[in-house]
């Protein structure tokens, strides 16, 4: 007994004294646990103990008992590899297609929350609501059984919204009456390229990002631009992250000169290519809006156009992303993206890190709203549901700006109307019953009074780079 004893409190000393080996130096947990798998190895009494199997069949174990930590496990580690590389669940990727080409399976309308109610503001031309029958006006309550009311737009959304030919059946209220819709679920594609043609014949195209067809809807504004004699054009790249380096290309043949557009170089150098242009001429004269904002793809075309000498980058800084990813999809839907190139532009500059000076550095401003080019309360009415009066027209000026109104400045108070002032009065401590009491007008001016607004002066520089006025940009409002 005095002998186990003896064993027993040896061994609990070399245990207490093991303890300040780890605790001396500040690790972080891996490093404890490679240390203590080393230490454990080197003290097993099989000399062949290897710590970095014992760590691989650790890992093999933690995750059988804990699938989860798979897909976690995977985004580590391909995020430490750079900020742009990524690994994708299935529904994750799903989503990432989705919202770069600007698909989404649904009934084709648009909705806005209108107090209780989600409610359809303008029906998709073309979609499933309008084959159905359903109307603007209408209010979603029940989507697939599921009570809808009082709940978010995103939330209604995210029922509406599934696989593609499916069916949803969505009720609606209308004039007090309960219908039903079964509506199969089709494609609905939002644009990624508006364009318009501004006074003095000069054209204006957004480009919000490079999806796989928007390189046919930029051909298809052009196009437009070309029957009205469209010579110059400004090219609006700001907030656009990039996309498809396909997409970009095409849109720079069509407006650059004949030459390089970008030389792309991969780790395999039988893979490098160098994108051209093949048009004799410049079109268009171009001014292009960038900001911080404006990478990838977008910095691709931006520095096309610049390094050829058709057009001028107006605003601020772009991103500095010069890196190309490539997306592989791998089991059961998962995907992950990954850098494998870089890119160079027109002129050889390697842009990554340090992005494109614009040619004018020119900032937006923000200012307060100029309250006098809008109308006025006289305080002395309290307009009710029914109602017509002047006091009407100015909340709904003021609701729109503040975001709870959206439909027709008028002096009727509709029922949109009484929605928006019941929740504006639930939302900014006031007695919510949809009248436009003499309170609720002076809390609405309060508001209205200290709201700010962006004036654009990057696209009014670019404006009148090619003579145009600015004060017509804004209409009679400005």
């Amino acid at each position: 007994m005095k002998r186990r004893k003896f064993i027993s409190l040896v061994l609990a000393g070399l245990m207490l004294f093991a303890k300040p080996v780890f605790a001396e130096t500040e690790s972080t947990e891996y490093d404890m646990y490679e240390r203590i798998m080393n230490y454990a190895a080197n003290l097993y009494i099989d000399e062949n103990a290897d710590p970095d199997a014992m760590m691989e069949e650790a890992l093999r174990n933690v995750m059988k008992d804990n699938p989860e930590l798979m897909n976690r496990l995977i985004k580590a580690g391909f995020q430490s590899l750079d900020e742009y590389t990524e690994f994708y669940t299935k529904e994750e990727y799903e989503l990432f297609n989705k919202n770069l080409n600007h698909i989404v399976y649904g009934i084709g309308v648009i909705i806005q929350q209108v107090g209780d109610y989600v409610t359809v503001m303008k029906i998709v031309e073309g979609g499933g609501a309008e084959a159905a029958g359903m109307q603007e006006g209408d209010k979603i309550i029940r989507v697939d059984g599921t009570d809808v009311k009082g709940q978010s737009v995103e939330k209604v959304q995210d029922l509406v919204v599934g696989d593609l030919g499916t069916d949803v059946t969505v009720t609606i209220l209308r004039d007090g009456k309960e219908i039903d819709y079964s509506i199969t679920r089709s494609e609905v594609n939002g644009t990624t390229v508006g364009s318009v043609i501004l006074d003095g014949n000069i054209g204006y195209i957004e480009i919000t990002n490079f999806a796989v067809k928007t390189a046919d809807e930029f051909a298809d504004a052009i196009a437009e631009f070309d029957s009205a004699g469209v010579e110059n054009i400004i090219l609006d790249l700001r907030d656009n992250p990039g996309g498809y380096l396909d997409a970009a290309v095409l849109i720079a043949g069509v407006l650059v000169p004949k030459g390089d557009i970008v030389k792309t170089v991969y780790r395999n150098s039988y893979e490098n290519e160098v994108y051209s242009s093949k048009q004799e001429n410049a079109h268009y004269k171009l001014a292009v809006l960038v900001n911080e904002n404006t990478a990838s793809a977008a910095e691709v075309l931006a520095s096309a156009i610049q390094d050829s000498g058709v057009g001028i980058l107006i605003g601020d800084k772009t991103y500095g992303k010069g890196v190309i990813q490539q997306m592989y999809e791998i089991w059961d839907g998962c995907a992950f993206k990954i850098t494998t190139g870089k890119y160079y532009t027109r002129n050889g500059k390697d842009i990554n890190g340090n992005g494109i000076e614009p040619d004018e550095y020119i900032d937006n401003e923000t200012r307060r709203i100029d309250i006098t080019r809008y109308s006025v309360f006289d305080y002395k009415t309290k307009p009710a549901a029914g109602e017509t009066s002047p006091n009407v027209v100015a909340a709904k000026e003021r609701l729109r700006l503040l975001g709870y109104y959206s439909g027709e400045i008028n002096d009727k108070f509709d029922e949109g109307m009484y929605s928006a002032v019941y929740r504006f009065q639930a939302e900014n401590e006031l007695y919510p019953y949809g009248v436009l009491d003499i309170s609720t007008q002076v809390k609405m001016e309060n508001m209205f009074y200290k709201l700010e607004e962006i004036v654009d002066r990057q696209l009014e520089y670019a404006y009148t780079y090619f003579g145009g006025n600015a004060d017509s940009l804004y209409g009679e409002e400005r």
